[in-house]
């Protein structure tokens, strides 16, 4: 009669692959069954250890429904999870009591107003400010890029200005600068150059300039300009002398 023994494998390589596909059945038999066991309505994605979870998707806190996902990143990382529901995109530590207010990215219509998409850094500490990004449609009216701040203290709602820096040029349709350079007609005498072609934004039109010179108020006794519109301006020097000045202009139109 043949013994139990006898029915294992004879050499360590056979048996060692047995055994891992052993574990393998046991692991996607764990998973089936903890899927089987999940709430009602509700998706889980678990790692293959079967133990730790990735992802669920069901009904969410707020009465809707939606998709999370949690990062499995090393353990002196803190992992952070992701959420979509109801036209709104959240990211935040997975322990949630870190983060005060969770980085957002929602969209809402709102019938009297337009529609609004709104970016949100989110902040961590209760005493910090999140950056806040509106990118608002008005019905009616030109549409409005907001940057504002924006904090919860104790339960209440605190906004304020944020500060824009940027690492790069900043330009704008609806203004325009540059250099032009004006030799006076004769000493003590107003001289004129047009600057045009300039087609910026906007319904009314300010016009700023300024001499690179190292004597204002002594040669160079005063410049000005004159028909600014959103094509172009006139810019005016005068000075004691007849040098070559150049002359620094901005129009802003608004």
């Amino acid at each position: 009669m043949p013994k139990q023994l006898d029915q294992l494998p004879t050499d360590q390589l056979t048996l060692a692959k047995k055994v891992a596909a052993l574990e393998r059945q046991m692991t996607e038999l764990r998973a089936a069954r903890r899927m089987g066991s999940a709430s009602v309505g509700r998706l889980r994605i678990y790692t293959e250890d079967g133990q730790t979870l990735l992802a669920e998707l069901g009904p969410t806190d707020d009465l809707g429904g939606g998709l999370t996902t949690y990062g499995n990143l090393g353990i002196d990382e803190i992992p952070v999870s992701a959420s979509l529901t109801s036209g709104e995109l959240k990211f935040q530590p997975v322990e949630s009591q870190i983060a005060d207010v969770p980085a957002r990215v929602s969209y809402d219509t709102i019938p009297e107003s337009g529609s609004t998409l709104q970016f949100s850094s989110g902040s961590v500490k209760e005493t910090d400010w999140a950056a806040v990004m509106d990118l608002s449609s008005v019905f009616g009216g030109r549409a409005a890029v907001l940057l504002n701040g924006f904090r919860e203290l104790d339960g209440a709602g605190e906004s304020g200005p944020c500060d824009l820096d940027l690492t790069g040029i900043l330009t704008a349709a609806s203004w325009a600068y540059g250099t032009v350079t004006i030799t006076p007609s004769a000493a003590n005498t107003p001289t004129s150059q047009v600057v045009s072609g300039l087609d910026l934004q906007g319904s009314t039109f300010f016009a700023f300039a300024a001499p690179q010179t190292a004597a204002p108020g002594s040669n160079v006794t005063g410049v000005g300009t004159t028909a600014v519109t959103k094509n172009g301006l006139t810019v005016w020097v005068t000075r004691t002398n007849t040098t070559a000045t150049v002359i620094n202009w901005q129009v802003i139109g608004v």
